[in-house]
């Protein structure tokens, strides 16, 4: 199993990022967004969101037609807390990116801003989003949903996608909290990770076409909802999947991803989205609400842990940790993720400086 990492400073990894997306048509400021997210995400320790889709997801998919690299959005505005984006089939980041900054000025004026988006394509980590809320003093949230990898209780149908959802939220001393989680029992990207690894999965992530584990993540099948089976509650996860599929797909004027038309490859660069912006002081002062998600926090710190466990966590305290790390000491690359910029460089005639 391939372990070896190398240390790259996020900064040259940025200006990479930024320089590559340029080479193949997005517009400078488009790129920077984009490759700000990526490397943000790696930043965080969610490296199955990283760069190391730069080559393999986003630069193909956009040299394969499948994104808009200069797309005409307009958005649908029926009150002045909520609004329907249309993304022209443009680059998901950006697209988020400009979404959810319209939530955020909608909350501005009105206490509260949501943005349903369709025709969008695969915006990474739902995270990114929801965080660009905390530094207006307001709840955000992010989710979208994807192309069909989870089967629904009961049956080996692919029903659903991983459909992540994020919600982050501002504190006072303490890191925000930020959950980002997948509604199936473990992201797609994990299973991509251990391919490019050479790496088995555990029992419980997905099943084959007769209903049986999967440990091999090469096999065909399809991943099961958050919970599992059903008699461990994979019908919650289930639900949490649709709600996701109605809030970006239904609500935005597209489709749940079970309708989705088309081929493999058209409907695995797609994505409707779903963003929110809630304003703290419309409903207390902020510096009461951050003092009391830190008491909230630091109790749930100061829990009993089982032996060999160093701390309890609330969501986004081991991440904030992790950025703290990469920042200073650089991101960790996979040598397969190392060598795929490597070729990404030379393809597109640009200096590769990691």
């Amino acid at each position: 199993m391939a372990t070896e990492r190398t240390r790259v400073d996020a900064k040259k990894l940025t200006d990479f990022a930024t320089k590559a997306l340029q080479k193949v048509g997005v517009p400078e400021e488009d790129a920077q967004i984009t490759a700000d997210m990526l490397v943000a995400t790696d930043l965080r320790g969610v490296d199955s969101h990283g760069v190391a889709h730069l080559a393999a997801f986003y630069i193909r998919w956009i040299k394969d037609g499948l994104i808009n690299v200069k797309p005409q959005v307009k958005i649908f505005s029926q009150t002045p807390s909520t609004a329907t984006m249309d993304g022209d089939q443009g680059l998901g980041f950006v697209i988020g990116h400009q979404a959810m900054t319209e939530a955020i000025h909608r909350a501005e004026k009105t206490g509260a801003g949501f943005i349903a988006v369709r025709n969008s394509t695969h915006f990474g980590a739902a995270a990114g989003y929801a965080m660009m809320s905390l530094e207006h003093d307001m709840i955000g949230m992010a989710m979208t949903n994807s192309v069909p990898e989870v089967v629904a209780p009961g049956s080996t149908k692919l029903a659903v996608g991983t459909n992540p959802l994020a919600v982050a939220v501002p504190a006072g001393k303490k890191p925000p909290f930020v959950l980002d989680m997948a509604t199936s029992v473990v992201a797609a990207g994990k299973l991509e990770m251990a391919r490019r690894e050479g790496a088995s999965i555990p029992e419980g992530w997905a099943i084959d076409e007769e209903g049986k584990p999967i440990t091999d993540p090469t096999k065909e099948g399809g991943l099961l909802p958050l919970g599992g089976t059903p008699t461990l509650g994979g019908y919650k996860g289930f639900g949490l999947g649709v709600l996701v599929d109605i809030l970006c797909g239904v609500l935005s004027g597209s489709s749940a991803s079970i309708l989705w038309k088309g081929t493999l490859e058209t409907r695995d660069s797609a994505g409707n989205h779903f963003f929110g912006a809630l304003r703290i002081d419309s409903f207390l002062p902020v510096e009461n609400f951050k003092k009391s998600m830190d008491e909230m926090i630091e109790a749930f710190e100061a829990l009993p842990t089982l032996l060999g466990i160093k701390k309890i966590y609330v969501a986004g305290g081991y991440e904030a940790e992790i950025e703290t790390d990469r920042k200073a000491n650089g991101i960790p690359l996979r040598a397969k993720v190392i060598q795929e910029l490597q070729e990404l460089a030379k393809e597109l005639d640009i200096e590769y400086d990691l």
